[in-house]
C-alpha cells in the first residue's frame, strides 16, 4: 500500500481548523468566567497565532521524522 502524504497546505488548514475551534472555546470560557469579551478576544487572538505557528511547525517536523511509518 502506497502512503500517502501530506503537503504543506493540508498541515496549514488542519492546524488552522484546530485551533480556530479552541480559540472560540477558550473565549467563551474566558467570558463565562467574568473576563470582559474584549479582553478575552485579544488575549485569544494572540495566542491563536502562536499556537497555529508552531501547530505547523511541529507537523512539518514529524512529517520528515521516519519512525513509527509503515
Amino acid at each position: 500500500m502506497k502512503q500517502q502524504k501530506s503537503t504543506k497546505k493540508r498541515s496549514f488548514v488542519k492546524g488552522f481548523v484546530w485551533e480556530t475551534s479552541m480559540f472560540i472555546l477558550c473565549i467563551l470560557i474566558f467570558w463565562a468566567f467574568g473576563m470582559d469579551f474584549m479582553k478575552s478576544l485579544g488575549i485569544n487572538t494572540f495566542i491563536l497565532i502562536i499556537k497555529i505557528s508552531l501547530y505547523y511547525v511541529n507537523e512539518r517536523i514529524w512529517k520528515k521524522i521516519k519512525w513509527g511509518k509503515i
